[in-house]
């Protein structure tokens, strides 16, 4: 029997801290560890201990610029593997542009993306990334209509860029159909309050279950993205997603005149009675984000680097 293999799991803290607890149960032979390197000082300390004696070093995130867990890792020929998920991507490129970078993490480290449009982005630094999932799901959801009584439109915003994600055409759709109801989750959005009376934004959310099976459409309609996980959870859930980026099973909606138009045509289908469950976006999710699938082929890519070492 090998040796037990160890990853270390740095970056979005959230993300890094699911992932490691997902790979975790999937894998328990091997030893999977997420550390808060941006915030957590503790956590700083740990990482200096851990990464030397790390296999790999997965970052749900990438960087042009310095960074000491990336510098320590590659010092000790440590693979370092950057999965870029959107807003790092835009970091980067004005980074590079301004000579802010470091070379030899776009040559040295390896390179993965959820989704094409990132790939393509990535170009203009000299970056070819692979297109490799790290989000998987467990399960199949029951799929069922949506339980609120009125037709309803669900949107993640985080508190923080609320305008960067699209606050203020979420706003705009409520004043435009006050006979829906819009929610936002992730923020309170207290600075573009009063809303009007068919918006609530009810800040940070636990367990978005509840609402996802109250909503009939969700909407994600950030300046720039990656590919979301509330849009793989919609789609998991069966729901109606409208989405800025073309992704499958989704309404692309690249402006706010398709994305009113597109909210005008599944409220009228709601009114004829139709259901509006996305049943082929929950079977696309089910076939191609398994943790078999997902997780997997991520453990496969980390003991390839493990046999090189």
């Amino acid at each position: 029997m090998g040796e037990r293999m160890k990853v270390t799991i740095v970056g979005l803290s959230l993300f890094a801290k699911r992932l490691a607890e997902n790979l975790s149960a999937y894998d328990p032979k091997n030893s999977y560890k997420s550390l808060d390197t941006y915030h957590n000082n503790l956590d700083k300390v740990k990482a200096t201990l851990r990464i030397p004696k790390s296999d790999c070093v997965f970052s749900i995130n990438g960087t042009v610029q310095t960074s000491k867990a990336f510098d320590l890792a590659l010092k000790k020929k440590i693979p370092v593997i950057m999965n870029w998920v959107g807003t790092d991507v835009v970091n980067a490129i004005r980074a590079h542009n301004a000579g802010d970078y470091r070379k030899e993490y776009i040559t040295d480290a390896i390179h993965f993306c959820e989704v094409h449009w990132i790939q393509e982005e990535l170009k203009e630094l000299g970056i070819n990334a692979e297109i490799v999932n790290f989000a998987a799901f467990e399960k199949s959801f029951e799929l069922k209509k949506a339980s609120s009584e009125k037709f309803t439109v669900l949107s993640y915003i985080p508190e923080v860029r609320a305008d960067f994600y699209g606050i203020d055409s979420f706003i705009s759709l409520a004043n435009k159909f006050p006979e829906i109801n819009f929610v936002i989750a992730g923020s309170e959005a207290k600075e573009y309050q009063p809303f009007p009376s068919n918006l609530k934004a009810l800040g940070w959310v636990d367990t978005m279950g509840d609402l996802y099976d109250k909503s009939h459409v969700t909407v994600r309609f950030p300046e720039h993205d990656g590919l979301s996980t509330f849009i793989l959870e919609s789609l998991a859930r069966g729901k109606k997603v409208l989405y800025k980026y073309p992704f499958n099973y989704c309404e692309h909606c690249p402006d706010h005149d398709k994305l009113e138009k597109s909210v005008q045509e599944l409220y009228d289908e709601y009114k004829e009675g139709k259901s509006l469950i996305n049943e082929d976006g929950a079977d696309f999710i089910e076939s191609n984000f398994n943790s078999e699938r997902i997780l997997g082929e991520l453990i496969e890519r980390f003991k390839q680097l493990k046999d090189r070492k």
